[in-house]
This record gives C-alpha cells, sequence and structure tokens, in this order.
C-alpha cells in the first residue's frame, strides 16, 4: 500500500486518521507513505519536495495508493499517476464542501470514478457529487486513539491545566488545523468560543477555555487578530488560543466539555474521540452528528451559549454516550475492504 495524505505533525483531522490507520494495517500490509504535510519531515517522501521520479518508483512498487489528500488537484494527480502506471485506486474523501456545478462537478466526478474504492467519511457529501454506488462506502473517519501511544501533553499546556483546575475551573477544550475560513466565516468558530466565554464569564461562572491552533500557516494576522481581542476583552485568565503541536486526545482527557463549533465539517475525528472519552461534547448541527452529541444551531450564537451554559452549570446532566466499535472492527473492516481489489 501506498498511503498517501498529511503525516503529522501537525496534527489534525486528516494527518490523525492517516497515521491512526497505519498503525492499523502495518501487520497486514507492506505501507509506504507519501506525505503532503507543509511541514517537511526528514523521515518521510514529501510531494511538496518534486522530486517526482522518487514519487513514481514509489507508486510503481505499490500494489495501489490509498489517497487521503484534500487538494482536489493533489488527488487528481495522485490518480492519474496511479492510472498510467496501471495500479488500483483508494480514495477516502474527508471533506467535499460544496455542491460544485457544470465543467468542474463533471471533471470531480470523472477523476474519483477513475478509482477501484471510494471512501466517504459521511453520507451528506455523496449528495454534492454523483459517484459509482458500486464503488463507493460511507465510513466514518474515526479510529480508536491508542492512548499509551499518544505523547504527553506539553509541560506549559500541563502547567495551565493545572494551573486552572487548582482555581476550581471547568476546563472547555476545542481545536482547529488552521484559521480557515468559509462563506466568510471562520471555519472552526473561534470568533463564537470568544464570545461565549465573555458571556459566561459575565454570569460568574468559572471556566477556562484551551483552544490549540495546530498550524498558523499564512493565518498569523487573523491568530495575532484574536489574541489581541482576548486581551481586549479581559479573557487573559478564561481564554487561552495556542498554537501547540499536541495530543488532542490526551487534552480532552482532562477536560470537562469539548465544543466543536464549526460551520462545515466532514466527519469530525474530535466528536468521536470525545464520545470514546465519554466527554460531553456541543457542536454545530452543519452535518449529521453521531449518537450522544449535544448540538446546537449552526452559527448561532445565543444557542450555542445557552448549550454551553447548561453544560457548565448542570452537575446531574447525563452523557448520552454512543457506542464505540472495538479496534478490532476497524482492522477487520479496512482488511476485507481493501483485499477486495
Amino acid at each position: 500500500m501506498l498511503l498517501v495524505g498529511p503525516v503529522p505533525p501537525p496534527a489534525g483531522g486528516v494527518s490523525i486518521h492517516l497515521w491512526r490507520l497505519k498503525h492499523l494495517l502495518d501487520d497486514q500490509f507492506e505501507i509506504d507513505l507519501v506525505d503532503e504535510s507543509r511541514n517537511i519531515k526528514a523521515a518521510y517522501f514529501n510531494i511538496r519536495q518534486k522530486k517526482f521520479l522518487r514519487y513514481w518508483k514509489k507508486v510503481a512498487w505499490s500494489d495501489f495508493l490509498f489517497i487521503h489528500s484534500g487538494l482536489n488537484a493533489l488527488r487528481f494527480f495522485h490518480i492519474l499517476s496511479a492510472k498510467l502506471l496501471g495500479k488500483k485506486i483508494v480514495l477516502t474523501l474527508h471533506a467535499y464542501p460544496e455542491e460544485k456545478s457544470g465543467l468542474n462537478r463533471w471533471i470531480d466526478e470523472r477523476f474519483f470514478g477513475w478509482c477501484d474504492i471510494i471512501i466517504s467519511v459521511n453520507a451528506e457529501m455523496l449528495e454534492r457529487v454523483t459517484l459509482p454506488a458500486k464503488k463507493t462506502f460511507v465510513q466514518y473517519a474515526f479510529l480508536p486513539p491508542v492512548m499509551q501511544e499518544e505523547k504527553e501533553l506539553p509541560a506549559a499546556v500541563q502547567q495551565l491545566l493545572s494551573t486552572q483546575k487548582a482555581q476550581g475551573k471547568k476546563i472547555i477544550v476545542s481545536n482547529a488545523w488552521r484559521l480557515d475560513r468559509f462563506n466568510n466565516q471562520d471555519v472552526y468558530g473561534v470568533d463564537m468560543c470568544l464570545a461565549a466565554v465573555k458571556k459566561i464569564k459575565d454570569k460568574g461562572v468559572p471556566i477556562h477555555f484551551i483552544f490549540n491552533i495546530a498550524t498558523i500557516d499564512m493565518f498569523g494576522p487573523a491568530y495575532e487578530a484574536y489574541q489581541q481581542q482576548i486581551v481586549a476583552d479581559g479573557l487573559q485568565n478564561e481564554f487561552s488560543l495556542i498554537n501547540e503541536e499536541l495530543s488532542f486526545v490526551k487534552l480532552m482527557e482532562q477536560a470537562d466539555v469539548v465544543v466543536r463549533p464549526t460551520n462545515t465539517d466532514g466527519d469530525s475525528l474530535s466528536i468521536r474521540e470525545a464520545l470514546f472519552l465519554n466527554k460531553p461534547v456541543l457542536s454545530s448541527d452543519v452535518v449529521k452528528r453521531p449518537e450522544g452529541t449535544i448540538l446546537f444551531a449552526n452559527r448561532n450564537q445565543e444557542a450555542f451559549e445557552k448549550a454551553l451554559i447548561e453544560l457548565l452549570t448542570n452537575e446531574t446532566a447525563q452523557l448520552n454516550q454512543a457506542s464505540s466499535n472495538s479496534y478490532d472492527y476497524y482492522k477487520s473492516y479496512y482488511t476485507h475492504l481493501l483485499g477486495s481489489i
């Protein structure tokens, strides 16, 4: 298997899925990696190095490519390379945020249709693009974390948690890959979280919100603007916007509430991880969420704040924990699906 996509770090939903998938299947397949991350690591070949002869040698070595690219240009490049070299192709669509029309949609459907297996991480995406039904499977992106393999939190983050908990504060956490925008809104809802924390502070509820941005990239000005807003609103003791390379699973493990106020989504690993850890998780209803998720109307600030305050102040709230499939289930699922080609 040639496994293609972003290799952590930085840790994002797709990169974590890819890394866990590698470990899940490394006793079933001989696996090589092509990294697409902007963070080039010496241990892995990165497509951004533009050493295409080396890349095509890797494709030629493989029996099939398993593609997890987020950009269509990269998806098309890998699919075309595999077809020209006579290789089987498995594609996971982690996101397809909008329905395209005309030529753009036709091109997507032609390229995706060349794949032997297409995995969509939610059913909603299949309403935006028409794919061959016999090749298409819906399988959410969650794979169970192996907690003993997760890195311990950075010392500064652990100290922040310990200090805030010692003051009797409840911990709320969220994360983002980058400060991307969609429909001219913050995809991950940092703005909503800041507004909610200001309201909760005014009500006298003791909290501390930790929001980790995995990658700053070209969004440095937006990151700094949020930092300035935290100071302007007097929230330095209630809100920490950080940029750390960390295990979000380990951070959630120490949290009281997990939130995901995204305005577009595929299948959120963070939500399923929170449910796996038996943590209350509050999320926008922009796509269908797993059973057990507490929902609020997408980009509705009032609904978000009301639900969050209820979670923080209702000590008797019962978790509706979703049932989690076992590690063996996922190993069996992917082994049989990939074995079918």
